[in-house]
């Protein structure tokens, strides 16, 4: 399976509460990383589920919009379908996240991205 496939399949399972395709596309030592690093980062693989469970309970949701291999990375577009002040900034309405996957496909590490270009610079850093 691609990686834009993973990422679509991945997000319509969360949109239904579903965790389990996320929990299998998670490497054992996954890290999440946020626009700017601090005790939010997640460190781990629980933490990511977990904070991802919350994520939906207290409503995220929206559209993939894109997703663009550079590498052994992806970036993805993602539009959620509120603003909420203060969180994670938008690009023109657009989050970003690059994944980095390990040689088994896995999901190593999430890296926020203040904005398209920053995603494009942190994607092309570790491209191989």
């Amino acid at each position: 399976m691609g990686h834009e496939e993973l990422v679509r399949e991945t997000w319509a399972a969360l949109s239904r509460d579903d965790f389990g395709p996320l929990e299998a596309v998670l490497a054992p030592g996954a890290r999440w990383r946020a626009v700017e690093d601090g005790p939010w980062n997640c460190e781990n693989r629980s933490q990511i589920l977990r904070v991802m469970r919350e994520n939906r309970a207290a409503g995220l949701d929206g559209e993939v919009e894109q997703v663009r291999d550079v590498g052994d990375r992806a970036i993805v577009a993602f539009r959620p379908s509120s603003e909420t002040p203060g969180q994670w900034p938008l690009d023109n309405g657009i989050r970003y996240v690059v994944l980095t996957f390990d040689s088994a496909g896995l999901v190593s590490e999430m890296k926020g991205c203040a904005d398209r270009a920053a995603a494009f610079s942190y994607a092309g850093a570790g491209a191989r």
